[in-house]
């Protein structure tokens, strides 16, 4: 096997605690939720495969937030309703990332290779988060994100996951962190979870996945619907299309063509 970043950072798990990553035995976690449709689907899978999850939404800045959380709002009573209480309240934050400051200052990065260590960053908000629910007498040393095969921002992909994996660890001189996602995990599941393939079991498993949200410009402006018009909309029709199942979202371009 080649020397790569990811060899590396696994070696490093490896000799710190006997694996790279293996799914928990006690089957609870902290779920980073957006309301798209990735994170929707895999908080679906995980309480189907009897997880408790603390979700954690974070207001970034981002100009679909009042979209995101109407999602996060409607999928919430479906799991409440099917999962009781294996799906807890959602703990909502708001941690700018960029800052406010400087976010302008970096928009000519950003468009190449998106907000700077933006996941890395949710995922050590989500350790403290974590971290603050011992306070309940629950332990949670697990956090999962929905990052895709699909994802090509550098802090979007398995070696971002394991670098910040082995920080997180270091910094919290313990061991037992696992941060990552299962869709692109090789140790948790065979073969890596894509669009199509989500669409496709949230279709098999009755999740109206057509009510998230995948539009980055879902705002009042289009009454917070998916505008059908951008490149995030264009995505989400090409994965509907390749899973074969048709694509029941609402989107703003045709219904404001009525």
């Amino acid at each position: 096997m080649s020397v790569t970043a990811e060899n590396e950072y696994e070696q490093i798990l490896i000799d710190n605690r006997g694996y790279v990553a293996k799914w928990p035995e006690e089957k609870v976690a902290v779920m980073i939720i957006s309301g798209g449709l990735d994170s929707i689907t895999m908080s679906a899978r995980l309480l189907e495969n009897g997880y408790t999850l603390y979700p954690l939404h974070i207001e970034r800045g981002q100009t679909n937030y009042i979209a995101e959380r109407n999602s996060i709002e409607y999928f919430t009573k479906i799991f409440k309703n099917k999962y009781a209480d294996k799906f807890i309240d959602v703990t909502y934050i708001k941690l700018n990332i960029p800052p406010r400051e400087f976010k302008q200052e970096l928009l000519s990065y950003t468009k190449k290779h998106g907000h700077p260590l933006r996941d890395t960053m949710l995922q050590m908000a989500a350790v403290q988060y974590g971290v603050s629910i011992e306070s309940s007498g629950v332990i949670v040393r697990t956090v999962f994100c929905a990052v895709m095969p699909e994802d090509y921002f550098p802090h979007s992909n398995i070696e971002s996951i394991r670098a910040t994996n082995v920080a997180v660890c270091q910094n919290m001189d313990d061991w037992r962190w696992l941060i990552t996602s299962p869709n692109v995990d090789p140790y948790l599941e065979q073969n890596s979870i894509n669009k199509p393939s989500e669409i496709k079991w949230a279709y098999l498993h009755d999740l109206p996945v057509e009510k998230t949200i995948s539009c980055n410009v879902a705002t009042v402006e289009t009454n917070f619907m998916n505008c059908g018009a951008c490149s995030s909309c264009d995505r989400r029709r090409e994965a509907f299309q390749s899973a074969g199942i048709m694509d029941k979202t609402e989107y703003y371009a045709n219904s404001s063509q009525r």
